[in-house]
């Protein structure tokens, strides 16, 4: 679906001349790329709306998406589970921070997860493998976005506002969550070794 909406847009510029018809291929691949990136805060503000809670969709949504683009994590193999899924992990953790009143808990758990994704990531993706340079870029970017956010967190229950704390405790829960899928099936062979 991603797919259609780039090529059609990519035709729609060459036919306004914004493009070069040489060009579709590389302009299509930029549209989708962003539509991609965007998908989650779409479908969160899609489901907010639906749901009356706009800015918390939104605040359990945006810390997610941004420390996942470093962090890596599980990634479904095809497009329509991809989606289905998404869905229903943003709603349900959408759900999930309307109706958890007391944040404190939620933010120690979210602190303890902080750490895992700080040691964990970043998690190559099978479709794009990260050089060591990359490697090591992307562990100091998540470790910045994971400390920011966590201290943003821990900044929102010293001034009360436990309904945001919740929503950012639940998108480092989110983020770190999907982990360990991945963790597990790189010790997997490290433990099969070990118990011959």
């Amino acid at each position: 679906m991603i797919q259609k909406c780039a090529d059609a847009a990519a035709g729609w510029l060459i036919r306004c001349d914004a493009a070069a018809e040489d060009d579709r291929e590389l302009y299509a691949y930029a549209i989708h790329s962003f539509l991609l990136s965007f998908s989650p805060l779409l479908l969160s503000l899609a489901l907010g709306i639906g749901m009356g809670c706009v800015w918390q969709s939104l605040l359990v949504t945006f810390p997610f998406m941004v420390i996942r683009k470093f962090s890596g994590g599980y990634h479904a193999k095809h497009s329509g589970v991809c989606l289905f899924s998404s869905c229903l992990l943003l709603y349900l953790c959408i759900r999930l921070s309307l109706s958890i009143t007391q944040g404190q808990a939620l933010a120690c758990i979210a602190a303890g997860a902080s750490a895992s994704l700080i040691h964990f990531s970043p998690i190559d993706n099978k479709n794009r493998r990260l050089s060591t340079e990359e490697h090591r870029c992307y562990k100091k970017v998540t470790f910045f976005l994971v400390a920011a956010f966590l201290l943003l967190d821990i900044l929102c229950l010293t001034f009360h506002l436990d309904a945001c704390s919740i929503c950012i405790s639940i998108s480092i829960l989110l983020t770190a969550g999907l982990q360990p899928p991945c963790i597990a099936k790189k010790l997997l062979p490290h433990i099969e070794a070990f118990q011959k």
